[in-house]
């Protein structure tokens, strides 16, 4: 099921940065500990061939997690534009906003927009993780190496494909 949401109907709020671009690039295995506590947990509530529930969050087991994952529900068919639904205290904090509500459209300057979208597609149509390397340019972080973990996880049943994220940040 897609949001109703119009696209892009939730615009940044003025003075917040809404041209954010990654620069990453895939890898096959999680290095950071945060990146592989999040995939254990993913792992360890796939049942029965099921993914991880979205009712499984938030729990005691994802406590030290939270501030640090965001979910993303797909906005239209084609899987063009996602919308935000949840985003960690502590991303937040780090983008200076709550990009919460918002679309990707709104979010992502546009060279970064359709490989993103690309990105969450495969995730949640092949039901498999992606990890990435690499920094965030546009919040005024981009000194920040980070690793991006993107899990396929269900909505409200196994047809209604959310995407699970954690963004992890190395000590420099």
């Amino acid at each position: 099921m897609f949001s109703h949401t119009p696209t892009g109907s939730r615009q940044a709020p003025a003075g917040t940065p809404r041209q954010v671009e990654t620069i990453v690039v895939p890898v096959p295995e999680p290095l950071h500990p945060q990146s592989r506590d999040v995939i254990d947990f993913w792992q360890k509530h796939r049942v029965n061939g099921r993914l991880l529930s979205r009712s499984k969050l938030p729990c005691r087991e994802t406590v030290s997690l939270l501030p640090s994952i965001f979910v993303l529900e797909r906005m239209d068919e084609a899987g063009e534009d996602w919308r935000i639904r949840l985003v960690g205290t502590h991303l937040t904090r780090w983008l200076d906003f709550d990009p919460t509500g918002l679309t990707i459209s709104a979010f992502f300057h546009p060279n970064s927009l359709a490989h993103n979208a690309s990105v969450y597609r495969s995730v949640t149509e092949e039901r498999r993780m992606h990890i990435t390397h690499g920094r965030l340019h546009g919040v005024n972080r981009d000194f920040l190496r980070l690793e991006i973990v993107h899990l396929p996880m269900e909505g409200a049943g196994p047809d209604e494909m959310l995407l699970l994220g954690c963004i992890s940040i190395f000590d420099n």
